[in-house]
């Protein structure tokens, strides 16, 4: 059965999810042992949450935090309006 050419899989399916599971594993699954998969689920919620969205520089924000970027664009809105 072949499937439909809008599911073909391409060079770039993962080309966004790929980077951030490397960060994930190397910032945080990979520097000590855990003890259940509760307290995984809850150290990714708070390093997500806290580090990765708020403090982590991001290339396609001209390595700007998104706390950075956020407060230039208002800037540029509020000279615009």
């Amino acid at each position: 059965m072949l499937r439909p050419a809008e599911l073909a899989a391409t060079c770039f399916d993962n080309a966004v999810a790929e980077p951030f599971f490397a960060s994930y594993k190397k910032e945080l699954i990979h520097t000590r042992p855990w003890n259940d998969v509760t307290e995984v689920r809850q150290q990714t919620f708070v390093w997500i949450e806290s580090y990765y969205n708020r403090r982590r520089r991001h290339s396609t924000l001209g390595y700007l935090t998104p706390t950075e970027y956020e407060l230039g664009f208002r800037k540029i809105i509020g000279l615009a309006a």
